[in-house]
């Protein structure tokens, strides 16, 4: 990451943590008090608190403002055994299955009496890391159906991101609505507030 993206992504940030400790000290030249700071910056107390921690920790590195990963942290997704992952390979080379439609298929199988070859249903994203530690060879993969629909509005891809709350204002949470022509590839995206259907459908 180059010094001017680096900077336009901290800038908004080092200057909260300068005031919040300015005020923390009791030089109260700009802000007398925290809140005044979360009103003219639109930020949240907490995200203050965890921004300063973070930056002090660092010893006022700008790299520690900016924005941490999300998801499960190292050490805390499920490992499937040896067995378990052949099991998903095979399936998924046999029939050409998605995640999603091998994640019904393994829960059908577990809810017969006395069929358990999965100790836990593994989840979607635990099967989409499986086929991607065993990717298919390049004669499997030209044995792969693709398809392209030749009509514009006779296919449409949509999906819904849901954005940190520090990203928007008065900490309220928001979603990004995208859809996209599966013929013109043309993309459509919206900010919505609700991931409902009838939101969407608006």
């Amino acid at each position: 990451m180059n010094k001017s993206i680096l900077d336009r992504m901290t800038d908004k940030w080092l200057l909260v943590v300068s005031e919040y400790e300015k005020v923390k000290r009791g030089d109260k030249s700009k802000f007398k008090t925290v809140n005044e700071i979360c009103s003219t910056y639109k930020v949240h107390r907490k995200d203050i608190r965890k921004y300063y921690e973070r930056w002090k920790k660092s010893g006022g590195e700008k790299e520690s403002l900016l924005p941490q990963k999300r998801g499960p942290k190292p050490g805390q997704l499920r490992i499937l055994s040896k067995e378990e992952e052949r099991q998903i390979v095979k399936i998924q080379r046999r029939f050409g299955s998605s995640e999603f439609e091998l994640y019904e298929m393994i829960g059908q199988v577990r809810n017969r009496s006395g069929t358990r070859n999965f100790k836990v249903h593994p989840s979607v994203s635990t099967i989409y890391r499986t086929f991607k530690r065993y990717p298919l060879n390049k004669k499997r993969k030209e044995k792969i159906k693709r398809y392209e629909k030749k009509y514009p509005g006779e296919m449409l891809h949509g999906d819904t991101h849901s954005l940190a709350k520090t990203l928007v204002i008065e900490r309220k949470r928001y979603y990004l609505f995208g859809m996209i022509d599966d013929c013109t590839r043309l993309c459509y995206v919206e900010l919505i507030e609700r991931q409902t259907a009838a939101a969407i459908s608006e």
